[in-house]
């Protein structure tokens, strides 16, 4: 009998908390019965139902649409990583004799800093033109200070 006390505390809040899941379970239940009454009166109506059905078709397609551009753009992506996208010139004076800054630098990097150095000396007897690869931002070639200078401006843009 000493526990009888509380034993039936423990039944009434037992029934306490089956009502309030009871409840909460028929406001559910009823909340759920108007939607889908809702959703049987208007599956009645032939004209929301062809409206609904254009629609999926609708959404089918743009999504093979999306599928495919996103498709195109990822190829797209691959194909600029491997275009010039930095192109950077210095131009110079290359001889005392010369006026005008005529000679000049000229890198040309792609997305993963390949590309060429292109430099164009300007003399009054003679021109030099000179080509350097570069493979990932460094040459294997002697850079002059010109062309370290135009290929550091390409680089800093990749």
């Amino acid at each position: 009998m000493e526990y009888g006390f509380f034993l039936l505390g423990a039944a009434g809040l037992l029934s306490c908390m089956a009502i309030v899941f009871s409840v909460t379970l028929l406001v559910r239940h009823n909340r759920l019965a108007r939607r889908y009454r809702n959703l049987v009166r208007l599956a009645q109506n032939q004209e929301f139902v062809k409206n609904l059905e254009k629609s999926i078709t609708m959404m089918d397609a743009l999504k093979e649409r999306l599928d495919a551009l996103t498709t195109e753009q990822e190829r797209f992506s691959l194909t600029l990583r491997n275009c010039v996208r930095t192109p950077s010139v210095v131009r110079f004076n290359a001889f005392d004799d010369v006026g005008s800054d005529l000679s000049f630098s000229l890198a040309m990097l792609d997305g993963e800093r390949n590309g060429f150095v292109f430099t164009s000396l300007y003399g009054r007897e003679e021109s030099r033109s000179y080509a350097k690869k570069i493979a990932r931002g460094s040459s294997s070639s002697r850079l002059s200070p010109e062309e370290e200078q135009v290929l550091q401006e390409a680089s800093s843009r990749v």
